[in-house]
């Protein structure tokens, strides 16, 4: 079988940080273009191999962590995010902005080009497509959502974000799209990958790519961002007939979160590095929200070390910790977007579910005349602090906390203390400035 180079993607995600010509030049002669179904779907793996562990590294912005000094030259790698600062002399991480133009890239190449594949069937050239869709929409939607300002239906249609790039043009340098028009490109991407694609879910071994599934994952993910409430319940139920499992913990001390988990929908992403995983504590404010005896997370997701800090034992550096979508968060997107169609009795059915399987029996019972009581805004509130409880490391609270309240954070660190205001400019991040030095139509 000839070797397959696949540069398109590679030459691409430069272009977005330079006037282009100076890598027009790098193309291997002679290099192979993808024509076979087989050679499309390695291209398509190629980008989702671009999933870094740096997922996580937004958690260190938000108030879910606490640092672990012990490890000083990490600390000081990691301590200008900690502290919201943007000194990329000292950070040597820029939230993967190339790498997620490198998937985009790849994913155009996909869509341009996969209609043309031989030696396959059409239901398998769909599938690719589809997958390719959804990877564009998911690079995008993450990068709008770590670069752009928070989804605002009155101010959308101006606020800055991203470039949204949607064909390879290595000649053309683009400038920042609206929020809005990031958004209603993701939300038409996942539409279109979601009518492609054919394969309900993977096997493990290959659950990292799109699949029917993980398409409506995605998509009740990104209406439930934008306030389409009915279209992200919609998603969420269709997705929640065809895989409604979740762990018990009564039964089970096996994380969720694992790629093999029986919550798994779609594991592609590794949320933390070696670096960040050494350096994060849980914080006082996360670790007070689980009932100390009856919320069975408790031992499953953290553990004490020798100076009885609180780890976290639901991270690891290992691809078995790789996660992207789990039905838990789906239950919890059903809750949200319930409640906010007024449906309470809806969202606490979606929310009990959860927490039984989360909780010993008898707190559990506790709980659910608790959340009887839970309406409007005690009920949203309550939908908020579980998704913080359930969902912790996992990517997302940053945005969380960005797309509701943008609340006060204070973070310390041996003697120093920092404050993030309410509504800060700095809950969005800035666009990396090697890119802004090679691309001035990224300034703000």
């Amino acid at each position: 079988m000839r070797k397959v180079i696949y540069t398109t993607g590679l030459i691409a995600a430069l272009a977005a940080f330079s006037s282009c010509k100076k890598y027009l030049d790098i193309v291997p002669v002679g290099k192979v273009v993808p024509t076979t179904v087989e050679d499309f779907r390695k291209e398509l793996d190629a980008a989702y191999t671009l999933a870094k562990g740096d997922k996580g590294l937004a958690s260190y912005r938000s108030d879910e962590i606490k640092m672990n000094e012990t490890r000083s030259s990490d600390v000081n790698q990691l301590k200008p995010n900690f502290f919201w600062e943007e000194n990329e002399g000292v950070n040597i991480f820029t939230y993967n902005w190339k790498d997620y133009y490198q998937q985009i890239f790849y994913a155009n190449h996909l869509i341009d080009a996969v209609g043309g594949a031989t030696e396959g069937t059409p239901a398998q050239i769909n599938q690719l497509a589809g997958e390719a869709y959804l990877v564009r929409a998911y690079a995008h939607f993450n990068l709008v959502n770590l670069f752009g300002k928070p989804y605002n239906e009155a101010t959308a249609g101006t606020d800055k974000a991203v470039p949204l790039i949607t064909k390879i043009d290595l000649q053309k340098a683009t400038p920042r799209n609206t929020v809005k028009e990031v958004y209603d490109q993701v939300i038409s991407d996942v539409e279109a990958g979601l009518a492609l694609v054919n394969v309900d879910q993977f096997e493990t071994t290959s659950s990292y790519r799109f699949s029917k599934l993980s398409g409506l994952a995605l998509a009740a993910r990104v209406y439930l961002y934008t306030h389409q409430w009915d279209k992200s319940l919609t998603a969420a139920k269709a997705l929640l007939e065809k895989k409604p499992t979740l762990a018990d913990f009564n039964k089970s001390n096996n994380l969720p979160t694992l790629y093999n988990s029986v919550e798994s929908i779609q594991a592609f992403e590794q949320n933390y590095n070696a670096i960040s995983i050494q350096t994060a504590f849980v914080s006082d404010k996360l670790y007070a929200l689980y009932d100390q005896t009856g919320d069975l997370r408790l031992k499953i997701f953290y553990a004490k070390d020798a100076k009885q800090n609180n780890t976290v034992a639901k991270v690891g550096f290992s691809n078995s910790y790789r996660q992207s979508f789990r039905v838990a968060e789906i239950y919890l997107i059903a809750a949200e977007a319930a409640a906010q169609l007024n449906q309470p009795d809806l969202a606490r059915n979606y929310l009990s579910e959860l927490k039984k399987n989360r909780l010993t029996p008898a707190f559990y019972q506790t709980e659910v005349t608790r959340l009887a009581a839970l309406t409007g805004a005690d009920l949203l509130k309550e939908i908020q602090d579980e998704r913080f409880r359930e969902l912790a490391f996992e990517g997302h609270r940053w945005f969380d906390l960005r797309r509701t309240t943008q609340p006060q954070i204070v973070h310390a660190l041996k003697a120093r203390t920092v404050t993030l205001q309410a509504g800060d400019p700095r809950y969005t991040i800035k666009i990396p400035t090697e890119a802004i030095a090679n691309n001035p139509l990224l300034t703000d």
